[in-house]
């Protein structure tokens, strides 16, 4: 029960920190929380976390794979979006903003622990405490529900429709091959570098 009430109280305080998000620099905010999620989801599940990161040749090369892909086809699929809803070019260029709000290379250094903490904490130990309440895929299909809701406390529909498109398939990923880390991986690839490195926009 300490598990579940923990898990769900940082999804809940996810939500009231990114809500930073385009109001000044959200990696000083956002930043160490995810450092702090990362410890507090270590203390309440330890060696089960640590052991969930090992993963079979096949399994990276499948984190890598998806992460390349994905990133490969957000490009074609933003520009055929922006022939169907013009606006939301302005739109997505004002979350652009939001994320230059630093640095790059402090930038790139937070959203690494960033993908950690959302990983550790929506791939990880949440959906296991949901576990105790109901079964395996509905677990995972509520940590995804969970992950797009705290991406929602940016403001914006487009970073939530991300988040529930991507989670997704991260989740998909990490219960597939039944490790953490191929997930890690694809995440690690695709957001800095659509959201940081080479901008859609």
């Amino acid at each position: 029960a300490l598990e579940l009430w923990s898990t769900l109280a940082l999804t809940a305080l996810w939500i009231i920190m990114i809500s930073r998000f385009g109001e000044g620099d959200v990696y000083s905010v956002m930043g160490p929380f995810a450092c702090v999620v990362c410890a507090l989801c270590l203390a309440l599940r330890r060696r089960e976390l640590l052991g969930s990161f090992r993963a079979s040749a096949g399994g990276v090369l499948s984190g890598i794979a998806v992460g390349v892909l994905m990133t490969a086809l957000t490009y074609p699929a933003f520009q055929l979006a922006v022939q169907v809803l013009p606006s939301l070019d302005a739109q997505v260029q004002d979350l652009y903003r939001g994320a230059r709000s630093t640095t790059l290379p402090k930038a790139l250094a937070w959203v690494t622990a960033i993908v950690l903490a959302e990983e550790v904490l929506f791939r990880g130990v949440l959906p296991k405490a949901l576990c105790q309440l109901t079964q395996p895929r509905n677990a995972y299909a509520l940590a995804v529900i969970a992950y797009t809701l705290a991406q929602l406390g940016s403001g914006s529909f487009i970073v939530a429709l991300l988040a529930l498109t991507c989670g997704t398939i991260w989740t998909v990923l990490r219960v597939r091959t039944k490790s953490l880390l191929p997930a890690l991986i694809a995440h690690a690839i695709w957001t800095p570098t659509t959201i940081l490195l080479y901008p859609v926009t």
